[in-house]
């Protein structure tokens, strides 16, 4: 530890002790803060916590046993160590104050080399692993005593006489869990695991003729730091051995309290209960850090995650508008190629109904002509040609109506939206747009045994569809155009087949697919290009005759159905072969679903 960013705060001790203390603490580097009295140091919490009290036996307002008692009652102040110091050395005080939850008790007048031991052993950071809560069991304290005949320890109060120290007697007897360590051979505790629960506090007999004691310590101590478990250290000297000499050994072998071999029972007994609350007292505050700690870390990932899935519901978002941008663009493109065709299905019809105009102005003309001069045979016969022109009008008027709809119907914009959609009406409409492109030469052949309804994106019919019949008659036309430079006199039949029908789900997973196939009798798509025609871009018509994106906007929608879309070359007629797939339900069956 930095003993340099340690704050002890002396409660209760005045005069000319207080600056003895002051001077000592301040010259081995710790930041002192001075209270008369308990009530002092307590309103002083509300600012900030010291890393140690050390507080006079008693107070003007309160004693230090109840000091300790309030500091334990509350989860902020109860990990605080505390140091009562008495005016002179007394057993009973020091048993009754370690008691009531002191971690250590000095005379004023005793050595100040052995208090500041003491002091920085309850300061010293303990590298040890935080245990986890979701394996956090009650489980008595531990205590190992290592002794050996011949030792300090061993024979301490008359002792060992029956093969067993008294301490390890005492300790039984207090309902602790003890181990004696009594053979040599068995002192590597090196040899405990990593994540085993070994003692909580270790009484090493530094007296023993058989094994060396502080070694022993630095032993432990290096052992707890490689497993990152802590382990208190109590040794016993030999009586009269305890020295401030020998105290800073201690504490560089790593023994956080160090006793004489004159101690009574009681005090003894009171010291290891001290080391080992202490231990405990901080393995529980290390564990309900962790806690927090892990509940923040959750509440920080709960934060992330919910950061992260409203990025990607906003990508999302982005990516349905401009896949919908990209299919009305597509669609647009398609219109743009479709265009003169399109004019002249209107022009046809229009000229038809401008020409049959002045026809039927002259036989109304006529007729009305007629009705004046008595000549009703003359009328009725130029009344029922003007009758014959308005019919062969009213034909080509409808075929125009019809046509505006269909235009109306394939640029609306709510293409991305799921509805029920009559396949077999989608299709027509699409022909509808298609036949000046596909003109008298090519012949459409529909094979529909699908059902009729599908629950899917209107687009997967007006653009999907559109995109491979339109692309097949170019292939077919071309092609056309090819054979007729090389054989002018050989007249060919083409068609372009479309089929619907519904087939099992490929794999392990259930339900149908709704199939929609098709072929023609066009050159057919080259092996190693297949897999490229879905690319943006990617266009085997010349420059200026295609954007490239006709086939990838038809990959994207069948995509956003959880369906495929491959192609093949047929076998029989050699041309190419799509095949469209995409999950069914039947519409009611939608329906039923979204009324909830």
């Amino acid at each position: 530890m930095n003993f340099l960013s340690c704050t002890i705060w002396l409660v209760g001790v005045g005069g000319a002790e207080c600056d003895h203390l002051v001077a000592q603490f301040s010259q081995r580097g710790f930041k002192v803060q001075v209270f008369p009295d308990g009530k002092a140091a307590f309103g002083a919490f509300d600012g900030s916590l010291p890393d140690m009290l050390v507080v006079a036996a008693s107070l003007s307002d309160m004693s230090a046993s109840q000091l300790c008692q309030r500091l334990r009652l509350n989860s902020v102040t109860r990990g605080i160590p505390v140091v009562v110091l008495t005016q002179a050395a007394d057993a009973v005080v020091e048993h009754e104050v370690l008691g009531r939850g002191a971690d250590a008790c000095f005379p004023l007048k005793g050595d100040p080399a052995f208090l500041m031991f003491r002091i920085c052993a309850l300061l010293r950071d303990y590298d040890e692993e935080t245990p986890t809560r979701d394996n956090a069991v009650f489980r008595q304290p531990s205590v190992a005593v290592v002794t050996a005949p011949g030792g300090a320890l061993w024979s301490w109060r008359g002792g060992g006489q029956g093969g067993v120290p008294l301490l390890v007697e005492l300790l039984q007897q207090d309902g602790e869990s003890v181990k004696l360590i009594d053979d040599p051979d068995r002192l590597d505790f090196s040899a405990y695991p990593v994540g085993s629960h070994p003692s909580d506090c270790v009484v090493v007999d530094l007296g023993c003729p058989l094994f060396d004691g502080l070694a022993l310590a630095r032993t432990l101590v290096a052992m707890r730091r490689r497993n990152r478990q802590c382990i208190r250290v109590l040794g016993m000297a030999e009586r009269g051995q305890v020295s401030s000499h020998l105290a800073v050994i201690a504490f560089g072998a790593g023994i956080d309290d160090l006793v004489d071999a004159d101690i009574s029972p009681d005090l003894l007994m009171a010291r290891i209960g001290s080391l080992v609350r202490r231990k405990i007292l901080q393995d529980e505050m290390r564990r309900e850090e962790a806690h927090i700690e892990s509940a923040r870390a959750r509440m920080a990932l709960a934060d992330a995650l919910r950061r992260v899935n409203a990025d990607l519901a906003a990508a999302n978002r982005k990516l349905i508008e401009a896949q919908a941008k990209l299919v009305q663009s597509a669609k647009m493109a398609s219109l743009g190629e479709l265009a003169a065709g399109i004019a002249h299905e209107f022009n046809n019809p229009l000229a038809f109904v401008l020409a049959h105009e002045g026809t039927v102005n002259r036989s109304i003309t006529r007729a009305m002509q007629a009705v004046r001069e008595g000549d009703m045979q003359a009328a009725e016969s130029a009344l029922a040609k003007s009758q014959e022109r308005l019919a062969s009008s009213f034909v080509g008027l409808s075929r125009m109506r019809d046509l505006v709809a269909s235009l109306r119907r394939f640029s609306r914009l709510e293409e991305g939206e799921f509805t029920r959609l009559d396949v077999p009406e989608a299709l027509a409409m699409v022909l509808m747009l298609l036949a000046p492109k596909l003109g008298q030469e090519i012949r459409v052949v529909c094979h529909l045994d699908a059902p009729p309804e599908l629950f899917c994106q209107a687009a997967l019919v007006n653009q999907v569809v559109m995109n491979i019949v339109s692309n097949a008659a170019d292939a077919i036309l071309e092609k056309r155009r090819e054979n007729k430079e090389a054989s002018p006199d050989v007249a060919e039949e083409d068609s372009i087949e479309i089929s619907s029908c519904l087939e099992p789900r490929n794999g392990e997973e259930e339900g149908q697919d709704y199939v929609i196939r098709i072929s023609d009798t066009g050159p057919g798509v080259p092996e190693n290009l297949q897999e490229r025609i879905f690319e943006p871009f990617f266009t085997t018509k010349p420059v200026g005759s295609g954007t490239g994106l006709g086939l990838a906007t038809a990959y994207g929608v069948v995509q956003a159905h959880g369906g495929s879309i491959v192609v093949t070359n047929a076998q029989e007629k050699g041309g190419a072969c799509f095949t469209l797939r995409v999950p069914y339900r039947a519409v009611e069956e939608r329906r039923s679903d979204y009324a909830a």
